[in-house]
């Protein structure tokens, strides 16, 4: 069962993470943040894994919301269908880059997170692309492929005046040929 002052303090966390950065943010920021000693956080949670894995369950649930309105809001077309699960995944990811780091950049508890978050997060994809949680090759290349993007420009990866929109463009026009009728 969660408290509303385990609420709080993930809400204050989501705010701390995206501000101190990823590699930066931790017990002792969180309990600063929140004026109180860092033992107090254990009577809400177990550490800093559980904290983490608390997160990224908020953020696969967000992420599950912004792509089924994506995917509702498309036209039937294959390529506005693709574009849509394109442009929400981009838009998500830049707009909380520390939180799609977090949910992305490192092994995942998949043992820790809410059970289902992962799948719901996948599950306009998988529907996208006529597949199944246990047979996904097509949805997990694509979102493969958006994560490879969206993580180098998180980076600074590419080199400047570089057209991302054109190389987004080419993810699109690629799986577009791949969405079942």
């Amino acid at each position: 069962m969660t408290s509303a002052r385990r609420e709080e303090l993930l809400d204050l966390a989501a705010e701390l993470l995206e501000r101190e950065g990823l590699d930066e943010f931790g017990i002792g920021s969180l309990a600063r943040a929140a004026r109180i000693k860092p033992p107090s956080l254990y009577k809400h949670f177990t550490g800093l894994a559980e904290i983490h894995n608390a997160l990224i369950s908020r953020g696969f649930a967000d992420f599950a919301v912004v792509m089924t309105d994506a995917a509702a809001a498309a036209s039937d077309s294959p390529r506005s269908r693709v574009a849509a699960f394109a442009g929400a995944y981009r838009r998500t990811a830049l707009a909380r880059p520390q939180m799609y780091r977090l949910m992305t950049a490192r092994p995942l508890d998949r043992a820790g997170i809410a059970r289902g978050s992962e799948l719901a997060a996948m599950a306009p994809l998988l529907d996208l692309f006529r597949e199944d949680g246990d047979h996904h090759d097509v949805a997990r290349s694509a979102w493969a492929w958006a994560h490879g993007l969206v993580s180098l420009e998180i980076a600074q990866r590419f080199p400047p005046g570089a057209d991302l929109d054109a190389a987004w463009d080419v993810l699109v026009d690629a799986m577009a040929s791949r969405v079942a009728a």
